[in-house]
């Protein structure tokens, strides 16, 4: 058979087969398969592409917080990256929510009660500092909650209790001497009590882990508004400081 037959016989084999495959897929040229199998694959390609992506959205991140607090349900976000680098144990701890969401919306939270109310948010430095004062939590050189005390920190509790955030308790004392009748032999050991007395009831009302708790006594009073009152001054001194930090919790 001449080579010029065998080629005729290979294009009406194929003709055929071209007839056979439109009949049975509708009848459509033969250019649509390759047509649609090249669409399939650029649309696979673009459906990892976006599942490979990284959520890095502010708004996001500002719903989910919002949500957490107001609402008390948990909502994870995408860790953000600092711009330090990280490193092994920063990786491995990964990010909280963002403090200056966090800032307006305690405050929005907190300002209904009357102890709550008058605590003090502020960003310092990579912190967030919730101020409560001592005079509002304890008696005079006491380190024991009062009723309303634990009241208002149970509340604190509950609007802290979704957040990733590391937490910390720090206690602070005026300079003044303990006065006679105090358990407390001095202003450092006051400072600690009560921090620690915060710390636990923040756990007792439903925060999931015990934050760490110190006491500072006196030693920060230099840094309390220098050019207030002294009166005013030692006023501030008394106080607890429930402190909010960037990363995650362990």
């Amino acid at each position: 058979m001449a080579l010029s037959q065998v080629r005729s016989t290979v294009t009406s084999h194929e003709r055929r087969l071209g007839r056979r495959a439109g009949r049975k897929y509708g009848g459509g040229p033969r250019w649509m398969v390759t047509l649609v199998d090249l669409v399939s694959l650029m649309l696979a390609f673009f459906v990892m592409r976006f599942a490979m992506t990284t959520i890095d959205s502010p708004s996001f991140d500002a719903a989910a917080a919002s949500i957490s607090v107001a609402l008390g349900k948990t909502v994870s976000t995408t860790g953000v990256a600092p711009p330090e680098t990280l490193g092994i144990e920063a990786e491995r701890q990964g990010a909280g929510f963002r403090l200056s969401y966090l800032e307006p919306l305690l405050t929005a939270k907190l300002a209904g009660n009357p102890i709550l109310g008058s605590a003090r948010i502020v960003r310092a430095g990579d912190r967030l500092v919730l101020s409560l004062p001592s005079d509002l939590l304890f008696a005079t050189g006491q380190a024991t909650l009062t009723a309303s005390a634990r009241a208002a920190v149970a509340e604190l509790a509950t609007a802290l209790s979704t957040l990733p955030n590391r937490i910390e308790v720090v206690g602070h004392a005026d300079p003044r001497p303990t006065p006679p009748g105090s358990p407390m032999g001095s202003n450092r050991a006051l400072s600690l009590a009560r921090a620690d007395a915060v710390a636990v009831t923040l756990v007792d009302a439903g925060l999931p882990r015990l934050p760490t708790a110190s006491g500072m006594g006196d030693s920060r009073f230099y840094s309390v508004e220098p050019t207030a009152p002294t009166d005013d001054r030692y006023a501030l001194a008394r106080r607890v400081d429930v402190v909010i930090l960037p990363e995650r919790a362990r």
